[in-house]
């Protein structure tokens, strides 16, 4: 069987490339996470001490849940933490 020219396509023709679709900046997207961590990291940390506060106090201290974010109370048990004697 004999092959003919008009089955093979001419080496001549351009491969298309493919165009790369846009994505958002690196820059951008990069910024929007070092905002993150300083803003959703100590914002993070103060939800932990404060469920960790009512979860010490009220749960394991069987103490009444309005003591739990009064100054007073906090002061009392420094003083008894700290104490001289």
């Amino acid at each position: 069987m004999a092959e003919t020219n008009d089955d093979k396509a001419p080496a001549s023709e351009p491969v298309p490339v493919p165009v790369p679709k846009k994505k958002a900046p690196r820059k951008r997207r990069r910024w929007i996470g070092i905002v993150l961590q300083w803003i959703g990291i100590p914002v993070l940390c103060v939800i932990a001490l404060a469920a960790g506060l009512v979860i010490g106090y009220v749960y394991i201290g069987k103490q009444p849940m309005e003591d739990v974010y009064e100054i007073e109370t906090w002061r009392h048990l420094y003083d008894l933490v700290f104490s001289e004697t």
